[in-house]
């Protein structure tokens, strides 16, 4: 067995090299993993280096040696790096690859101080950072779509729906602010799962320190972190964050699934209320006449697939501490999951934004649903000296009443509201025909809720313009995270290239 074997540590612990079922179930998806992770475990390897020589611990032609083929692999893109997963997982390739280039006596201490494992825990971390920024802005986009949209159809009449049944008068773009808000939601959660991700895991040894002279403050700095995940064992195993992530992914993904199952229910035939450009739709192979909305299934579907990724963490978290089974999800998992929310959130965002709305259709459903109901109710409680669950009654059996005979609101009338009112309170109630008719405008309901947050054009205004600013706000910190994570990769990089002459 040649030194190369040795200083991979085959003929220590172990005889001979891993079983071919071994590595086909277990190393070949480590190696798929490590691409995923290929930058950021080349990252790793050399802040660890590079402070190993800083320190002293490593010197001269040695230490030179050992940054200088890390800087080589570094330069050689994922897909075209020479994987061997009969070698062990991607740290392992990679340790293969720099010992061919520089030889044993300067390789062998990539490890100095430092398992493999820390090389995927910083590694990760560096990839999730970048993916939750990513998701951020997309995030961003879409909320930014729905603000369009808010502000286009902020008077755009619409019944707004609970159980698929006509509730109460709104605007299109009430509707639309609603969704924008929960987006919001969601760039806050992420923006607190970046803080924990932004805590380096760097420089813990094994998992309760080292005495190699590793300054865990100068690494964060170089993989730039904003701080230091202080206890190491926690550091080093800590996978609960990655859980809090999945799930902020989780929920983010199923807000825009039910923004798609409402769309694909406005976009149907009895409806007619809104229609998906073309580009995101998808006619049939065998009936000529559809034009199904063939996006909105696509971002239902990983939604779901986001929800099983939460519970497959949580499932592998089932262990003891210090186990393998969550990052054997995790380092594939987390890559995954934010590439697939990126991509799905980028599509929601292109089909809100150019979506077409049926303003007929939608004030139609307004106006011929008794939506203006509770409004109605309302008035009779205030004009007729009676109390409201009272005058609910008197309104709801005068709406059963005209469905009954199949009458439209119109008919919802003063006489009507007196008759049921007798019937109901056993004598004579004052309800004056021109109250009613003015609570029977979907239009005049609206103008007369002024609260905070209502549909009326004033507010929908108000959140518009809050809404533009948080998201300016946003833009700005995925800015900041970004420019400081990029200065410490070139100030790592630099200080390399000077340690490898």
């Amino acid at each position: 067995m040649s030194d190369g074997d040795v200083n991979l540590g085959r003929t220590g612990r172990l005889a001979g090299g891993p079983a071919p079922e071994l590595v086909a179930a277990g190393h070949q998806a480590e190696i798929a993993h490590g691409q995923a992770l290929a930058e950021a475990l080349s990252l790793s390897d050399l802040a660890h280096a590079v402070v190993l020589l800083d320190a002293g611990a490593v010197r001269g032609e040695t230490g030179r040696d050992l940054v200088a083929g890390l800087l080589e692999l570094h330069d050689i893109p994922a897909d075209e790096f020479p994987w061997d997963a009969s070698r062990g997982d991607a740290f392992n390739s990679r340790e293969h690859v720099l010992r061919e280039r520089v030889g044993p006596a300067a390789s062998g201490w990539l490890t100095a101080g430092r398992p493999r494992r820390e090389a995927f825990r910083v590694a990760l971390r560096i990839v999730a950072r970048r993916g939750v920024l990513d998701l951020a802005d997309r995030l961003l986009d879409l909320a930014d779509a729905l603000t369009d949209q808010g502000e286009r159809h902020a008077a755009t009449l619409a019944a707004d729906y609970t159980y698929l049944q006509p509730a109460q008068p709104t605007t299109f773009g009430h509707l639309m602010l609603g969704f924008a808000e929960a987006v919001r939601r969601d760039v806050e959660r992420l923006r607190r799962v970046h803080d924990w991700l932004d805590h380096s895991v760097a420089g813990c040894g094994g998992s309760s320190g080292s005495r190699w002279p590793l300054d865990r403050a100068r690494l964060a700095e170089y993989l730039g972190c904003e701080a230091v995940a202080i206890h190491t064992k926690d550091a080093m195993w800590a996978a609960d964050g990655y859980a809090d992530l999945a799930s902020v992914v989780a929920i983010a993904l199923t807000g825009q699934s039910q923004l798609a199952q409402d769309l694909e229910i406005l976009c149907s035939r009895e409806f007619g209320a809104v229609e998906l450009a073309d580009a995101h739709s998808r006619q049939s192979d065998l009936m000529p006449q559809k034009k199904n909305p063939y996006a909105l299934p696509v971002i239902r579907a990983a939604a779901a697939e986001a929800a099983g990724m939460v519970t497959t963490i949580l499932t592998a978290l089932h262990t003891g501490s210090a186990r393998t089974d969550n990052y054997q999800v995790l380092n594939g998992g987390i890559p995954t999951l934010l590439g697939n929310a990126v991509r799905t959130t980028a599509l929601s965002a292109a089909v809100v934004s150019d979506l077409t709305v049926n303003q007929n259709a939608m004030a139609a459903a307004a106006r011929e649903g008794f939506t203006v109901a509770a409004d109605v109710a309302d008035v009779v409680a205030q004009v007729a000296d009676i109390d409201y669950r009272t005058a609910h009654t008197i309104v709801g059996r005068s709406v059963r009443r005209l469905s009954d005979e199949g009458l439209p609101p119109s008919a919802l009338t003063g006489e009507l509201l007196r008759t049921i009112g007798m019937e109901i309170a056993g004598g004579r109630v004052h309800i004056p025909d021109e109250a009613v008719e003015a609570a029977l405008d979907p239009a005049a309901c609206l103008a007369a809720r002024t609260q905070i947050g209502s549909a009326t054009p004033q507010q929908i205004a108000a959140m518009v313009a809050d809404g533009r600013d948080r998201g300016l706000a946003d833009r700005a910190w995925i800015t900041g995270n970004r420019r400081r994570a990029d200065l410490a990769t070139d100030r790592l990089l630099g200080r390399a290239r000077e340690l490898a002459g």
